[in-house]
C-alpha cells in the first residue's frame, strides 16, 4: 500500500511539474534569436575516419663543426623562425687562430715590402750589369713566394671567419622544436643532431581509408577535419595518397594538409570526413545551428513563433555548413543560428535578423 501511494504521489508531482513548466514557458518573454535559411547544394556524402597529425618535413638540425655548446636558445615546443639562432658554439680557439694568422700576415707584408725595395734596386743594378742575373731571379722568386704565402694566410683567415659564422647554428626553416637532443655544455661533432625540428608549414593529417573509397577522393578536395583533443574544427585539403594499400586491411593512406595551430602535436588524433559517394543534392545548414543533446545532433526551427527542436542526420561537411538528408527539413526553412544555446522547446522567440548564407 505504501508503494502504491508513493507511485501515485510521484505521478502527481511529475504531472504538476510539466504543467508548471509549460505555463512558465508560455509566460516568459520571447528569446531574441538570429536565423538563416536552409538551402540546397550538390555534395558528396562523407564517412568519418580517425587519423593522426604529422609533420611532412622533420629535420635533425646539426652542426658543420665540432665544438662546445656555450649557448642554447631553444626548448621543446618552441616555434623558431627561419634564420633564428638556435645554438652557439665556443669560438675561443678560432678567434686565437685568427689573431695568429693576422700576425703572420703583418710579418709577410713587412717581408714583401722589404723584398720589393731590394727587387727594384737589383733590377737597376742588373740593367747596368752591376748584379748577376741569378741574384735578380732569386730575389724575384722570393718575392713571388711571399705573395703566395700572403694569399694562403688570407685564405686561412677567410676559412676561420667562415668557421665563426658556422659556429652559430640557425633554424633552416620556420618550425617547431619536437625534441632537444643536446644541451649547453655538451661537445658536438659535425653531423650530430642538436634537436628534432619540424616545419610547421607542412603539417598533415594522415588517415587510412578503405580502398573502395579511392574513386571518390580527388586531389585538392576540401574536407572537414576535427582535432579531437581540442574540439577544433578545421578545413583540410587532400594533397596526395600513399600508393601502397595495406594487404590485410585493404586500406590506403591519404594525406590531408591542414593549417598550423599552436597546440599541434605529432601523432595527436584527428577525425576526417572523407567523401564516400557521388555528389547528391543535400540540404545545407550552418554549423552554428547545431546543438547536442544526449550525444545526438539537433537544430531549432521556428513554428508559430516558438522554437521547435528537430533531429538532423549529418551526412556531409562543407566548411561552415553541414549537409543533411532529413526529408522533413525543407529549403528556406528558418534555422536558429544565434541564441539557440539557451533555448527550450516551445519557447517563444523573436527574430532579430535573418543572415544570408
Amino acid at each position: 500500500m505504501k508503494e502504491i501511494r508513493f507511485c501515485n504521489h510521484l505521478s502527481i508531482y511529475i504531472l504538476f511539474f510539466f504543467i508548471f513548466n509549460t505555463f512558465a514557458m508560455a509566460q516568459q518573454p520571447a528569446s531574441k534569436v538570429v536565423v538563416s535559411k536552409v538551402f540546397e547544394k550538390e555534395l558528396a556524402k562523407t564517412c568519418e575516419f580517425v587519423g593522426v597529425v604529422d609533420f611532412d618535413k622533420i629535420s635533425g638540425v646539426s652542426s658543420e663543426l665540432s665544438g662546445l655548446m656555450t649557448h642554447q636558445y631553444i626548448a621543446e615546443g618552441n616555434v623558431v623562425d627561419e634564420g633564428e639562432v638556435m645554438v652557439r658554439l665556443n669560438t675561443d680557439f678560432i678567434m686565437k687562430n685568427i689573431e695568429i694568422a693576422k700576425i703572420q700576415k703583418d710579418q709577410i707584408d713587412i717581408q714583401i715590402d722589404h723584398t720589393q725595395k731590394n727587387l727594384k734596386r737589383y733590377e737597376t743594378l742588373f740593367q747596368n750589369d752591376a748584379a748577376s742575373e741569378k741574384m735578380y731571379e732569386d730575389l724575384s722568386f722570393s718575392h713571388k713566394e711571399l705573395l703566395k704565402k700572403k694569399a694562403e694566410v688570407n685564405t686561412n683567415i677567410e676559412k676561420l671567419n667562415m668557421e665563426i659564422e658556422k659556429s652559430i647554428i640557425k633554424a633552416p626553416f620556420k618550425g617547431l622544436v619536437l625534441k632537444r637532443l643536446k644541451n649547453k655544455g655538451e661537445w658536438i661533432s659535425p653531423g650530430m643532431a642538436i634537436c628534432s625540428f619540424a616545419a610547421i608549414e607542412d603539417i598533415f593529417v594522415n588517415v587510412s581509408v578503405p580502398e573502395e573509397l579511392l574513386r571518390y577522393i580527388k586531389p585538392n578536395d576540401r574536407v572537414h577535419v576535427k582535432i579531437n583533443a581540442l574540439d577544433l574544427q578545421l578545413t583540410g585539403i587532400v594533397k596526395s595518397y600513399v600508393p601502397v594499400a595495406d594487404m590485410k586491411s585493404k586500406t590506403f593512406q591519404v594525406k590531408i594538409a591542414i593549417k598550423w595551430f599552436p597546440e599541434a602535436m605529432q601523432n595527436m588524433s584527428a577525425t576526417v570526413n572523407v567523401p564516400a559517394s557521388d555528389k547528391k543534392i543535400l540540404k545545407m545548414i550552418k554549423r552554428d545551428a547545431l546543438i547536442k543533446f544526449q550525444g545526438k545532433d539537433f537544430i531549432y526551427t521556428i513554428d508559430d513563433g516558438k522554437a521547435a527542436i528537430m533531429p538532423v542526420n549529418i551526412v556531409a561537411y562543407d566548411g561552415k555548413y553541414i549537409g543533411v538528408d532529413n526529408p522533413d527539413i525543407r529549403v528556406n526553412m528558418p534555422v536558429i543560428t544565434e541564441g539557440n544555446d539557451r533555448l527550450q522547446p516551445n519557447q517563444p522567440v523573436e527574430i532579430l535578423a535573418t543572415k544570408n548564407n
